[in-house]
């Protein structure tokens, strides 16, 4: 065997090598610009609430929530429903996912919700002239912000808080980081290789790989029906968490759809160069 086959051979194995770490680097950066737009987005679990009806859902679950506890201080049916109002559940959810976000510690502010109650339950015993102990009075409106606290509180959000924050600051340096990676992968394909239809040659296989990685995700996500089968004690947050599910998976298809038209594209230019090559022998 001549010593530039064997040259030859060796230089194909360290171009495939770099072919599979670009990549493994491509999936990770997308991999990571898909937690960094979905996970850490608070935009993005705003959208989601809203396109589920969050708020309405949760407002209702409220009120429900407190009906037993009017129920037990003699307040007429339907009392809390005009207290919980949704629009300020937006804007408490809001506020505590602000929070959130931004690494501090995640607590729902229901003062406005305990204000608003007093004023109600003020209003009440003055319209109906009932007779109330203003210890009860107050009793019941700490009881009644409690629980409208803790029904706004998403589990695992005040555990999970400084790991958010934490992720979202080291995420933009990784996809950085892997693009530049990748970036040079690409350089040195092109750069090192004398025939041009090598490059994209291998280009090819990189992002064929990709794709595949991808779009094994994407069928699992579509099997798996997303996060359909999570099991959660409030409907609203059920419905959120589904709606964020589909998003991620629709973002992983569109990922993984990217990736097949740059595989197409890079076999189509590499099959136009090595037509050349061949008639040009």
């Amino acid at each position: 065997m001549s010593k530039k086959t064997i040259n030859k051979k060796i230089r194909g194995i360290v171009f495939g090598v770099l072919s599979f770490f670009l990549s493994l680097f491509l999936f990770a950066d997308s991999v990571c610009i898909l937690t960094s737009l979905l996970l850490t987005n608070e935009n993005i679990w705003i959208d989601r609430m809203n396109s589920s009806n969050y708020f309405e859902d949760k407002t209702d679950e409220i009120a429900d929530r407190l009906s037993s506890l009017g129920d037990a201080g003699g307040l007429p049916e339907g009392f809390f429903e005009n207290v919980v109002d949704p629009v300020q559940v937006t804007l408490d959810t809001r506020a505590y996912m602000d929070s959130y976000f931004s690494g501090k510690t995640a607590l729902v502010d229901g003062a406005e919700f305990r204000k608003k109650l007093s004023s109600e339950l003020k209003s009440y015993i003055s319209e109906t002239n009932a007779k109330f102990d203003e210890a009860n009075v107050e009793y019941l409106a700490d009881t009644a912000a409690r629980i409208y606290s803790a029904s706004l509180d998403i589990p695992l959000f005040d555990r999970l808080s400084g790991a958010f924050a934490a992720m979202k600051k080291i995420l933009p340096y990784l996809i950085a980081g892997l693009s530049a990676a990748s970036a040079v992968i690409v350089i040195i394909l092109h750069k090192c290789n004398k025939w041009r239809h090598r490059a994209f040659k291998y280009c090819y296989y990189a992002c064929a790989g990709t794709c595949l990685s991808l779009f094994a995700a994407a069928v699992y996500l579509t099997v798996t029906g997303g996060l359909k089968n999570i099991v959660l004690e409030s409907r609203a947050m059920y419905g959120a968490a589904v709606s964020l599910g589909a998003a991620a998976t629709t973002a992983v298809w569109i990922f993984a759809a990217f990736f097949f038209v740059m595989a197409f594209v890079m076999f189509a230019v590499y099959s136009k160069l090595i037509r050349r090559v061949v008639s040009t022998d």
